[in-house]
């Protein structure tokens, strides 16, 4: 009868622990979330990245590339050169990867 004790008196303070850690674990996650919103966007799509991604989509050449602030939004510029002689800019969003 002691030994059920015993077992019972563990086996509640276990599940009492693991309690406690969820709450704590969850507080961890809210705080976590609260620190990222106070913080500037971060670049998702390195200029690396975008050269290569207007490189393959136009079959051209990069001979420049470079990252500016537009509008507050982080922008990749990059000069093309075709096989044909053709030079233009094509303009990558750091956060979204969308290409014009």
């Amino acid at each position: 009868m002691r030994a059920a004790r015993s077992l019972l008196l563990l086996l509640a303070a276990i599940s009492a622990m693991s309690t406690v850690t969820s709450v704590t674990s969850a507080q961890e996650l809210i705080d976590r979330r609260a620190r990222r919103e106070h913080r500037p966007a971060q670049v998702r799509i390195s200029l690396d990245d975008a050269v290569r991604m207007a490189q393959n989509r136009y079959g051209a050449k990069a001979v420049k590339a470079e990252t500016v602030t537009n509008g507050g939004r982080r922008v990749h510029q990059i000069r093309l050169l075709s096989a044909e002689g053709k030079v233009w800019m094509v303009r990558v969003d750091a956060e979204t990867g969308s290409m014009n």
